[in-house]
């Protein structure tokens, strides 16, 4: 079942702004979480934006509740959680 688009509107500035990160970014992980948000402003919904990065329909809601919640800076954080050593 497809779900709508998730209605994300980027105005010119921000969308220069994510592309410009996008194409300097080395981090795999980052560069999908930049292309995830163009896609979804695209008007991709959020399970194709999911096939286009192969990863699951909640990671990238996931990452555009960081963004709505922090904008780029968050989305664009890696915050480990894994065992200190």
């Amino acid at each position: 079942m497809e779900q709508t688009s998730s209605q994300l509107s980027l105005d010119t500035l921000e969308r220069k702004k994510i592309e410009k990160f996008r194409r300097k970014e080395k981090d795999a992980r980052i560069h999908k979480r930049l292309s995830a948000l163009r896609w979804l402003a695209d008007g991709y919904s959020v399970e194709e934006v999911a096939r286009l990065l192969n990863v699951c329909p909640r990671t990238v809601t996931n990452w555009l509740a960081r963004y709505r919640n922090g904008g780029l800076q968050l989305l664009r954080c890696l915050d480990y959680r894994g065992d200190p050593g």
